[in-house]
């Protein structure tokens, strides 16, 4: 079973992509914050990080590069989470992977996929 741990400090976006993801038979895990979802990531191993971009303790992009710094975390794969980004613009923007938050539950779960390759 795969592990998706998601980062954001919005419960509604927490609430709305867990349910999703159990749905489709992922182990979910879910923290409110950059430091919480660094310590889950150590902790948990998760196949893949669902990694919101403005967060107030710390940005998505500060918390992918601590992520890189730490040997056990480096290899997971982060896709971003972003409002500001529109079905249009998501995809991989500046080499990153992104999922717009409007976006369905069907083109969620082939993106997330598409990165397990599974």
């Amino acid at each position: 079973m795969h592990k998706i741990l998601i980062v954001d400090d919005e419960q509604d976006i927490l609430d709305f992509f867990s349910r999703i993801l159990q749905r489709e038979g992922f182990e979910v895990w879910t923290a409110a914050s950059a430091k919480e979802g660094l310590r889950l990531a150590d902790m948990e191993q998760p196949s893949l990080i669902l990694l919101d971009i403005n967060m107030p303790d710390m940005d998505g992009g500060d918390m992918q590069k601590a992520l890189l710094r730490n040997v056990k975390t480096k290899e997971i794969p982060v896709v971003f989470l972003s409002g500001l980004i529109t079905k249009d613009e998501e995809g991989q923007v500046k080499g990153q992977l992104y999922i717009s938050k409007t976006s369905t539950k069907e083109e969620i779960i082939k993106k997330l996929r598409e990165v397990l390759r599974i």
